[in-house]
């Protein structure tokens, strides 16, 4: 028995690193996974892995960010499994910050940001959030309860310089804090609402990698070691699964001790 047997999912950015290696565990532990991702390559390579592996996916192409788009997510979710039982907002975008071991990256000006460096970055880690929810709540009550997952980062714990900071640590406090309201409004349709916040975790996002920048970073982890999507994926997990049934408003920070220092 899996500990999502029956459940289906709507993971966003499933195609590669965090999201893809949710989809794996929670197919693996009997989710109907669909695969929502804007690359289409990725996301159907997810799908066909998890199809290999004996689960059960179905890819959704989806830029978080419109509303046309997520709409039609969740659409072929319950028109293709019939009901919808988790979503995990994982999609993310951030513009990286050039620093001292990440030479050729390009930083977004800072704190006056390109309007269109802000609006991308708003739009797919706060706004995709919000409507995700929109549409998942609506189809969580007809099957009588429901568990959001919302990602969030440290850097809504602990801000940095450059880059595109302040869209990014706006985005991701939102989220935060928009987690906390769900969590509230929908407690009494038994609909579960949580936040993961990530450290460094190796993925494409948090690159360009150079073998100094890795290092740094993690020098800087007092667990010693960068996190691996499957860190994310397995708190996701739990979140996801009726072990967290009593679990909500919450957020869960998995950085190897980064922030407690």
């Amino acid at each position: 028995m899996g500990k999502l047997d029956g459940k289906v999912a709507i993971i966003t950015g499933a195609g590669s690193g965090q999201g893809r290696a949710a989809a794996r565990l929670f197919a693996s532990e009997g989710a109907r996974v669909v695969v929502g991702e804007v690359n289409q390559d990725t996301g159907r390579a997810a799908v066909e892995e998890i199809g290999a592996a004996g689960g059960e996916a179905v890819f959704a192409h989806c830029d978080v960010s419109r509303e046309a788009q997520v709409k039609a997510m969740v659409e072929l979710a319950v028109d293709t499994f019939g009901r919808l039982d988790i979503l995990y907002n994982n999609a993310g975008l951030w513009f990286a910050a050039r620093g001292k071991y990440r030479p050729g990256v390009t930083d977004a000006p800072s704190p006056l940001l390109e309007d269109n460096i802000w609006e991308a970055t708003i739009g797919v880690n706060l706004k995709g959030v919000y409507l995700a929810c929109k549409y998942a709540i609506p189809e969580m009550r007809k099957a009588g309860a429901g568990s959001i997952i919302n990602v969030s980062s440290i850097a809504a714990l602990r801000t940095g310089r450059g880059g595109n900071s302040d869209a990014y640590t706006a985005a991701k406090g939102g989220v935060i804090a928009m987690t906390r309201t769900l969590a509230v409004e929908h407690a009494p349709y038994q609909i579960r609402c949580n936040c993961i916040i990530p450290g460094a975790i190796h993925t494409p996002l948090a690159g360009p990698f150079t073998p100094e920048y890795e290092e740094a970073v993690r020098q800087s982890i007092p667990l010693g070691r960068w996190g691996q999507p499957e860190d994310v994926a397995k708190m996701a997990l739990f979140l996801a699964s009726s072990d967290s049934s009593w679990i909500t408003g919450q957020f869960f920070v998995v950085d190897g001790g980064y922030t407690a220092v």
